[in-house]
């Protein structure tokens, strides 16, 4: 007979002895977390280079870019969201500085090797997010270590908190307030373990400072530490001394290392702020108090100071959704939601079944406190997201801040592990572990096109390209970005980073206009004034040019109008089957709303099969599509159809108001 290979064999026993050998090499599970992390590069990689995701997602990433790329010693390293004209022409600045410059500093330092190149640049700068994303990863590996004292249950539980649908949409966003500010954060967390076991208190304070170097968010971590801390103290203190005066209290206080820690962070961070301050105040030209400064306006806003209460349900409910979907891997979920998962006495509701798991999530983790060792770290840990949340309970409606409760699904899954290998043993958490690897392999293949879409991905690469022309035409310049034109047929586009270095004027400075030296919108017309007829969307033209030619169109349309068919807001006039709108005194309000056309037929058999039943043709248009605007006046030139009409109804109202600002009715010269 065969001889046994089996377990009993000599060479079962080695396989055996070598599969423990290495699940005990202390290299190998953060060497697994670099190596299944690092697959974030492989996966959306040749979009990356574009704004692909349509959404929030690109609005920030456009905006932080065009700060970094503001960022020089002429403005004392302001953050500069563009460059701008006062009416009287001087230069004034848009700034955004409540957030500390050295993540600003970092995107500054992604991107300058790549100035040439907008493509490049994004690219830069989304890979430096990646890179951060990796590093927070490590970070929470190893605090996670040194926590629990056991590295595979630190690495399973790393790696399913990281593969959640926030940290996998939202990884390489370009921001400072997420991804680099969560990475300090774990930063200092890590600086917190250390100082509670080994008792290094100046590292921590050394740490604390990179972190407000980088963002505000440390200071959810810190708090709690903070008070936490005090309190342990004081019940120390208590048990050892149950009677002693306050004064002896009193007097001991400031010895406090946690306090000291508070008082730090505090004079440090009023520091950066105040630097800030000064930055912006010097920017506007030292013309405007403190309180009106866009910072400060911008901090009464997101804490709610200026406005009235918290509707409380719903963003208690917003913060459980969140944990709850932060606690499932993207991969899982997405098989999940398709099966209508939970029972059904939780409700249909998605987000309503989500804020129930992650209210059991946030019981679980507290009643973990009870088993663990280092209770006040876990439960700074888990404590975190909320204190900051609340007090910035107007900034916390944004998606990406769903990711200031990371503590809470990495302390989850690590007290669930513990329990699975006091029941089963430790092999079983090493087969999780390469489990774990392959489900945020999965995840992060699956979210690759999330909020993509093919259309859209060569829309923004025609933008890209047509920006390259732009960009290297208009430098020094001052341009004047014809929004009003080109909101409804590029409605993606982002400007702010592709004219960073430029004074640019948008549709809201119209009445600036004419001090622009070129002007940006989707028209190739006229062609003697088109500066870029390679693009494809967005073209260049010379303002001068430009502005003449459509002076002599308005005037061939006014010289061809006629005596108006309709007098109203807009004087409607008939000319050779051509509808001609016109208004003499013109704001930019006056013509944005959309127009109303209705055309009423001597044949109604002509009618198109889905209008029939209405009685009339639809040719509703927005002054984006037909409209021109000249010295104060606009108008707008829309062709009728060749069938026979017999009547027209047209005027203009606000969507969503209930009532016309004008309407008018014409019946004859059909």
């Amino acid at each position: 007979m065969p001889a046994n290979r089996g377990v009993g064999h000599p060479s079962g026993h080695a396989l055996i002895g070598a599969v423990r050998t290495l699940g005990n090499a202390p290299f190998l599970p953060p060497l697994l977390l670099l190596l299944t992390l690092s697959t974030v590069f492989l996966f959306g990689n040749d979009h990356r280079g574009l704004f692909s995701r349509f959404d929030h997602h690109n609005i920030v990433s456009d905006h932080y870019l065009a700060m970094a790329g503001n960022l020089s010693p002429e403005h004392s390293f302001l953050a500069i969201r563009r460059h701008s004209l006062n009416a009287d022409g001087t230069p004034t600045l848009s700034p955004y500085a409540r957030f500390p410059v050295g993540g600003l500093l970092l995107i500054k330092l992604a991107i300058t090797p790549f100035d040439h190149s907008p493509s490049a640049s994004i690219q830069a700068a989304r890979s430096l997010m990646l890179l951060c994303f990796v590093a927070t990863g490590l970070l929470a590996y190893l605090s996670l270590c040194r926590l629990f004292r056991h590295r595979w249950i630190a690495l399973t539980a790393t790696l399913l908190t990281f593969s959640s649908y926030y940290w996998l949409y939202y990884n390489d966003m370009v921001s400072t307030e997420v991804v680099p500010d969560l990475l300090v954060v774990m930063l200092c967390f890590h600086g917190m373990l250390i100082f509670a076991q080994d008792g290094r208190f100046r590292q921590l304070l050394v740490k604390t400072c990179i972190a407000l170097l980088i963002g505000w968010h440390v200071y959810g971590l810190l708090l709690p530490f903070i008070l936490l801390g005090l309190a342990k103290e004081g019940r120390m203190a208590w048990r050892r001394r149950p009677f002693a005066s306050l004064r002896a209290a009193a007097a001991a206080l400031p010895r406090s290392r946690h306090l000291r820690l508070g008082v730090a962070a505090l004079l440090f961070g009023m520091a950066v702020l105040s630097f800030n301050f000064f930055n912006e105040y010097q920017g506007l030209n030292g013309k405007t108090a403190l309180t009106e400064l866009p910072s400060f306006q911008s901090m009464l806003r997101r804490t709610g100071l200026e406005n009235g209460g918290l509707n409380w349900r719903p963003f208690i409910e917003t913060q459980f959704s969140r944990i709850g979907r932060m606690s499932l891997p993207y991969a899982l979920q997405t098989n999940v939601d398709a099966l209508g998962w939970g029972p059904r006495w939780l409700g249909e509701s998605q987000r309503v079944r989500q804020s129930w798991a992650g209210l059991a999530v946030f019981c679980a983790c507290l009643l973990g406190l009870w088993f663990v060792r280092h209770r006040m770290l876990v439960a700074t840990l888990v404590l975190s997201g909320f204190c900051w949340a609340l007090p910035m309970r107007y900034q916390a409606f944004h998606d990406f801040e769903s990711l200031v409760h990371v503590g809470i699904p990495l302390i989850f899954h690590s007290l669930l592990l513990l329990c699975l290998q006091r029941w089963f043993g430790s092999r079983l958490i090493v087969g999780l572990a390469v489990v774990a690897a392959l489900v945020f392999v999965l995840s992060s293949q699956q979210m690759g096109g999330v909020g993509q879409n093919a259309e859209g991905v060569e829309r923004q690469r025609a933008i890209q390209s047509d920006f390259q022309a732009i960009r290297s035409l208009s430098l020094g310049k001052t341009v004047f970005l014809d929004q009003w034109k080109h909101l409804s047929r590029v409605p993606t586009l982002l400007t702010d980073y592709y004219l960073r270095g430029r004074v640019s004027l948008a549709s809201t400075e119209a009445d600036r206009r004419d001090l622009a030296d070129f002007i940006i919108n989707p028209e190739r017309e006229p062609a003697s004034s088109l500066l870029t007829p390679e693009n494809q969307l967005l073209f260049l033209h010379d303002r001068a040019a430009y502005s003449e030619r459509v002076h002599a169109r308005m005037d061939a349309m006014t010289a061809a109008a006629g005596e108006p068919i309709i007098r109203a807001h807009f004087d409607v006039h008939l000319h050779d089957k051509w509808l001609i709108y016109l208004r003499d005194t013109c704001r930019r309000e006056d013509a944005l709303q959309r127009f109303f056309l209705h055309v009423f037929l001597m044949d109604k058999d002509e009618l198109p099969v889905h209008r029939r039943r209405f009685g009339f043709d639809n040719l509703d248009f927005f002054s984006t599509t037909y409209g021109l605007r000249s010295d104060g006046s606009c108008g707008a030139l829309v062709r009728l159809p060749d069938y026979a009409i017999a009547r027209i109804r047209t005027g203009q109202f606000v969507p969503g108001a209930g009532g016309n600002i004008w309407k008018g009715e014409a019946s004859r010269g059909f």
